[in-house]
């Protein structure tokens, strides 16, 4: 297992991933990035911490596959708005707490721990166990 941490600032993560950054989380910074190669898929991938707490991990190319905010929730601007309207008629109380882009479409964890599957189109498939 390969590992590497960095303390380390926004240009040392890829254009794409700083504007990524800067769009969706203007006024945070990066406080460290965590280079990981041991991944399920076996593919690099690295991770980036914000100083509000945020989480975000990228592949090498810089394209975002999950975001993880405890506190205030994920943006809603990123969430597909039919997983919002999903989330807000049937758990009026919760934010999304984590957002995944997967090959069927996405993952999400509630803020009472629940994780639902959405399609490409953001339609709910499934509760997750």
């Amino acid at each position: 297992m390969a590992l590497m941490l960095m303390s380390c600032a926004d240009q040392d993560i890829p254009v794409n991933s700083q504007h990524f950054i800067k769009q969706y989380f203007p006024g945070t910074s990066v406080v460290l990035v965590e280079i990981d190669d041991d991944d399920d898929d076996s593919e690099m991938e690295y991770c980036v911490w914000l100083n509000d707490g945020t989480k975000v991990e990228f592949d090498m190319q810089g394209e975002w596959e999950r975001v993880g905010r405890k506190k205030t929730g994920v943006p809603v601007k990123l969430i597909p708005p039919t997983i919002i309207q999903y989330v807000k008629a049937n758990y009026p109380d919760d934010v999304v707490s984590k957002l995944s882009r997967k090959p069927y479409g996405y993952k999400i964890e509630l803020s009472n721990d629940m994780d639902l599957r959405f399609n490409l189109q953001g339609q709910f498939i499934e509760v997750i166990d």
